[in-house]
């Protein structure tokens, strides 16, 4: 099995994963909790999304973001139609911050190598 089918492999099992996540029932019963909690798991879940799925599917950032970004919209679409769950702009924003903010790393990772090289040279 190749590097690239492992990644794709662990991007499937992550996405399923967050799929099931998102969706299901989550008591709020007796942990205590800080007020912008799902903010935080979604910014996180899609920069994990962003990370898997970029070293499974060698694509344009802007392809990426624009995949990452349809899920994020589907799962609050899907969110809003069950009766136990509700949907939210800012979970969305928090989803396309989260992925955004990994490709904006890999970005300038690859512009700060690309001028290390050429200090080297």
């Amino acid at each position: 099995m190749t590097s690239r089918n492992v990644a794709r492999l662990v991007f499937l099992v992550v996405l399923v994963g967050s799929t099931i996540a998102f969706l299901v029932q989550i008591s709020t019963g007796t942990v205590p909790r800080f007020q912008h909690l799902d903010k935080v798991v979604h910014f996180a879940a899609f920069f994990i999304l962003a990370l898997t799925f970029h070293r499974a599917f060698p694509i344009p950032i802007w392809v990426a973001l624009l995949l990452l970004i349809g899920y994020g919209l589907v799962i609050e679409w899907v969110q809003d139609m069950l009766p136990y769950r509700s949907s939210s702009v800012g979970d969305l924003i928090a989803d396309a911050a989260g992925a955004t903010s990994y490709y904006t790393y890999v970005f300038v990772r690859f512009q700060w190598r690309r001028r290390q090289q050429k200090k080297s040279k």
